[in-house]
């Protein structure tokens, strides 16, 4: 057998075993998804919102002043944070992750609802929402075309909220199972724009408007992303327990993360930016 044949083999073989290997962690994936008796989650909020402006350019002589005192000015001069409420925006994260969970197959429990959590499954975790923040500060927007050899652009300054969340998950009695993870979106003005060629003067101007986004569409902003990142939590559960399963199999694991659509109801993949980011 030729050098070239044995290469081309042991391509087929490694083929062969990534395959055999991913068949074998979709069946347990399934097995996750459908077996859904066993799943019990606490859910702890988080005691308050951090409201941050990133606007210091707005505060005269930023830099000499104390961290409080800026903090302080730059809320103050805000255009969304400090018309937000920290109960209601609470309200809207909390009740659309602990709803998604619930959906995702999940018995959750509350903090008022401990002592039933603790005298509950065996397959129980704990999802601490350690921190949430919303961020203000202004997104400069780059539209550029080309008109002839010419290249033109704009940059237009939009109002962003960044909304940042931090989650502790661990299972229960298991405090070295503990992970820390981090999840971020962020909410703009809607710009609407096209460059214009003036034939007779020989100019491009560029043409916009600004949809200004409102103080209802952050609290929505959280509601949603709330929802989503039940499903980032259903997804790590899910492939923990597969890392789990193909350990005790003794079988590799392959560097695929799954992901579960709950209302497609379809087994497929994610990236790394459609999941949470690790924290060490």
């Amino acid at each position: 057998m030729t050098i070239n044949n044995i290469k081309v083999l042991r391509l087929i073989v490694s083929l062969i075993l990534i395959i055999s290997s991913c068949s074998t962690e979709r069946k347990i994936a399934k097995e996750y998804i459908a077996n859904d008796s066993t799943r019990t989650v606490l859910v702890i909020p988080p005691d308050y919102v951090f409201k941050t402006s990133l606007k210091d350019w707005e505060i005269d002589s930023a830099d000499e002043l104390d961290s409080w005192t800026l903090d302080s000015l730059l809320l103050e001069k805000s255009l969304y944070l400090k018309y937000l409420s920290d109960s209601l925006f609470l309200d809207y994260y909390m009740s659309n992750y602990n709803a998604e969970m619930s959906e995702l197959g999940f018995k959750v429990y509350g903090e008022d609802s401990l002592l039933s959590f603790l005298s509950g499954k065996a397959s129980s975790f704990i999802v601490h929402i350690a921190q949430l923040e919303l961020e203000e500060y202004v997104m400069p927007i780059k539209e550029e075309e080309q008109f002839g050899e010419y290249l033109y652009y704009e940059v237009i300054d939009l109002n962003a909220i960044n909304l940042n969340s931090w989650f502790e998950i661990s299972r229960v009695n298991e405090e070295e199972d503990k992970a820390m993870f981090f999840a971020s979106h962020y909410l703009t003005d809607e710009l609407e724009g096209f460059f214009k060629y003036y034939y007779f003067t020989d100019k491009v101007q560029f043409r916009y408007d600004i949809d200004t986004m409102l103080v209802d569409e952050i609290y929505k902003l959280g509601a949603l992303a709330a929802h989503l990142y039940a499903g980032y939590t259903f997804d790590y559960l899910l492939n923990k327990y597969i890392d789990k399963r193909m350990l005790e199999e003794d079988r590799d694991r392959s560097k695929i993360f799954y992901h579960y659509n709950r209302q497609k109801k379809y087994l497929g993949t994610a990236k790394e930016d459609e999941r949470f980011m690790p924290l060490e």
